[in-house]
């Protein structure tokens, strides 16, 4: 995806000069249809077919706090909506189709139930890895390697998607350009805070290639003002990080370890075992543990003030200099749009400085894209999510990212650089989506001050193994 990106991302700077950041509107068709003709070399090339005004339908979950830019009816002026509905309009023009989307307040119940019926009213879905699991376990969901219009080698499907998420050689769920909001986890961190405590910035870190889970604890430990002067440590003090518990894994991956690994033949096996794993929780346990440093979101009865739930109260906080790092996917960024200091972009640090690379990991809250098991018309099916997704890449994805990185929102070059390395070193585990064992739910993402993690997976080793064969035989086969 990144590699699409970066050709066109000229062509989409060239939107922007000739639309003036305003949207949707005439005086933008020009560049917009010389966008369509320029194309790309990972143009599939598919027939276009009259398919009779057919409503093609995802089905999303309900709320704002999803937001898929699936569907936009061209009245927007705001430069995302404005492509979303200049990329249905090629799809729609050329399939005589109509693009969709349904909301869902209970995911999982309503597409087991549609499946289970023989008839569905949506014809492809985007929903949490975690509830895409269950519903490919439950065999609800269709092999995307089976479908014949996929070209999965093409950069607008995720390659490490594509290749971590494979079930033997089945694959049920997976990112693409469609899905243009999911994003890894990265760190957001405060230039002010940084400059207030005469800090060693996370960007010269990278640049000296150390930016260690050590040197993250050492910025986070530097970081603490009882704001109030109440003796207490509460939400109205400062800190050097506001984390939750999910975030424990999220470390542990960008230090390169996983829950499960695929062997060659798709496999996924136990690997989260080990003096590195031990070493490395350790280092993590004692982030967690200093809670005059430390504000964990999670554990806390943190009231959310009128906004939509406390993590979004907790990204005001951050907006307001009280803390200095936090750990969230990109699409929390618009959300920091009127913040009056600098915010920077890292990615998660590496265990050390030997690790050869960074490692993003992909939430299992976060969301992918799957077909139903029926598929009443499959040529219909692959043809328009084939088109969409190449559409995806040369129209949405770069308005995505300039706006993204726009001086509106992230404030410096590095921050472009570095989301590009986040995108580029996502980490999908299945031992996380499946949850194989309770692994992440009772053993990683639980309050590491009070979690003793080899002690655990010792205990359910075992019913972990179990989990794993159960479903690598249901779904592989």
């Amino acid at each position: 995806m990144i590699l699409c990106l970066i050709m066109v991302l000229s062509t989409a700077s060239m939107m922007f000069a000739c639309d003036n950041g305003g949207g949707g509107g005439a005086e933008s068709t020009e560049p917009y249809e010389t966008q369509i003709q320029q194309g790309s070399e990972h143009d599939p090339k598919i027939p276009a077919k009259d398919y009779g005004e057919y409503g093609f339908t995802f089905i999303t979950e309900d709320g704002d706090y999803y937001v898929n830019y699936i569907d936009s009816d061209g009245s927007s002026s705001e430069l995302i909506p404005d492509a979303v509905y200049r990329r249905n309009t090629v799809i729609e023009d050329k399939y005589n189709v109509t693009i969709e989307q349904v909301e869902a307040t209970s995911m999982s119940s309503e597409i087991r139930t549609q499946v289970m019926s023989g008839t569905t009213e949506f014809d492809a879905i985007i929903a949490r890895a975690n509830i895409l699991s269950v519903l490919a376990k439950e065999e609800l969901l269709y092999d995307l390697n089976s479908v014949p219009q996929f070209n999965m080698d093409a950069p607008y499907w995720d390659q490490n998607a594509k290749t971590e998420l494979a079930m033997g050689n089945k694959l049920y769920y997976t990112n693409c350009d469609i899905n243009i909001r999911a994003t890894p986890f990265m760190i957001y961190f405060n230039k002010q805070i940084i400059e207030d405590y005469q800090l060693t910035s996370p960007y010269e870190y990278m640049a000296n290639d150390q930016w260690t889970l050590d040197n993250f604890a050492a910025l986070i430990k530097a970081v603490s003002r009882d704001m109030d002067n109440d003796g207490s440590w509460t939400e109205f003090d400062q800190y050097g990080a506001y984390l939750e518990h999910h975030n424990v894994s999220t470390l542990l991956y960008g230090s390169g370890i996983r829950a499960t690994t695929n062997d060659s033949t798709g496999y996924p096996t136990l690997t989260l075992t080990g003096d590195k794993l031990v070493t490395a929780y350790e280092k993590i346990k004692e982030i967690f543990s200093d809670k005059t440093t430390t504000f964990c979101i999670t554990c806390s009865s943190l009231d959310p003030h009128g906004y939509d739930h406390k993590f979004d109260y907790a990204r005001y906080l951050f907006t307001q200099d009280q803390a200095l790092f936090h750990i969230a996917p990109s699409d929390v960024i618009p959300q920091f749009a009127d913040m009056e200091h600098e915010f920077g972009i890292v990615p998660v640090p590496k265990f050390d400085s030997t690790q050869p690379r960074y490692y993003s990991l992909f939430s299992y809250y976060e969301v992918l894209v799957a077909l139903p098991s029926i598929i009443p018309d499959l040529e219909r099916t692959g043809s328009i999510l084939e088109d969409m997704n190449y559409y995806s890449s040369i129209i949405t994805i770069p308005v995505w990212f300039e706006t993204m990185l726009s001086r509106k929102y992230t404030r410096d070059d590095e921050s472009e650089a570095n989301l590009s390395i986040v995108k580029e070193t996502a980490v999908y585990d299945v031992g996380l989506f499946y949850d194989f064992g309770g692994m992440r739910s009772k053993i990683i993402d639980v309050d590491p001050a009070k979690n003793n993690i080899s002690t655990n997976l010792a205990k359910m080793k075992k019913v972990i193994q179990a989990e794993i064969d159960d479903a690598f035989g249901d779904l592989a086969s």
